[in-house]
């Protein structure tokens, strides 16, 4: 065989070995995409309780530079949420909303943004795309403010009420974060919490990174005591331990792997679909958790 026919034979198997390779990852996503609706097929499994039929879910989402890939899973996932749910739940009257916050505490350039509780799933992507995200000067984030508009800004109804919090950092106060320079906002904190408690909001708290853990805790721990309902769960709970903290580390920038991994050649978009598929699930899954809950207490 001579040279030249020796290379052009070189480069087809390249190019078949390539096009295996991407024909073979194509599979593995497609299969993640089924297995992911027959899991949410079987949380959704129970019918709704009879009653009041109105149900407000509001996102409060942490918007600082780190979070871009959780704003982009809230516009390409809710329309998804709401049809899981309106599927499983028909009687329901579901209703979704955003804060998407920063913290103007350190950096007065920094403003929250707010996306009321509506039923017009159709207009939410149009509003999250022009959310970015940007600002957080400290590590420590504005949490007062995010539930401030939470009680003060959302048109909440008389029926279920729950806030999905993700964060990937904690909030100002040496009692929520172990190191901060901001001490009055321990109090506003807890002030906040408790109008959430009178309104019988249940919380359910998404671990980003663990910075946010200690500021979950102890919301958990206020909320609780008083009588309310605060559920802490990992963001990630859905994948494997060790791809979890890969991906978080991965989506807050930070270029650093226990392992040693080259986070540089992970391909993004692989990172972005982890996040989507977590963000479906997660919000489906609480509220299947409040609606089991709800038929419960009308017994």
């Amino acid at each position: 065989m001579g040279m030249s026919s020796s290379k052009n034979k070189k480069k087809e198997n390249e190019k078949k070995l390539e096009k295996e390779k991407t024909e073979n990852k194509e599979n593995k996503d497609n299969k993640k995409g089924k297995d992911n609706v027959k899991k949410i097929k079987n949380i959704l499994s129970d019918k709704a309780p009879k009653g009041n039929n109105d149900f407000d879910v509001l996102f409060i989402v942490d918007a600082t530079g780190s979070m871009a890939n959780y704003i982009q899973a809230a516009k390409e996932e809710t329309q998804n949420i709401s049809e899981d749910l309106r599927q499983a739940y028909p009687e329901m009257k579901f209703k979704y909303g955003y804060i998407f916050y920063r913290d103007p505490i350190d950096s007065k350039s920094d403003i929250h943004e707010i996306i009321d509780l509506t039923d017009n799933v159709n207009s939410l992507p149009g509003k999250i795309s022009k959310i970015r995200a940007y600002g957080g000067g400290d590590m420590p984030e504005d949490w007062v403010g995010a539930y401030k508009n939470a009680n003060g800004k959302i048109s909440w109804r008389n029926g279920v009420r729950i806030i999905i919090h993700l964060a990937d950092a904690g909030a100002h106060g040496k009692l929520f974060t172990s190191d901060d320079n901001y001490p009055e906002e321990e109090n506003k904190l807890i002030n906040e919490l408790e109008k959430c408690i009178e309104k019988k909001i249940d919380i359910f708290g998404y671990v980003i990174l663990e910075e946010s853990r200690k500021s979950f805790e102890e919301c958990s721990k206020i909320y609780r005591n008083k009588g309310g309902s605060y559920e802490i769960l990992n963001f990630f709970q859905n994948t494997t331990a060790n791809y979890a903290l890969d991906a978080v580390d991965y989506g807050s920038g930070i270029r650093r792997s226990p392992g040693g991994e080259d986070y540089s050649k992970r391909e993004e978009g692989e990172f972005q679909r982890e996040v989507n598929r977590n963000f479906r699930m997660n919000a489906v899954r609480n509220v299947a958790d409040r609606m089991k809950r709800r038929e419960e207490e009308s017994k």
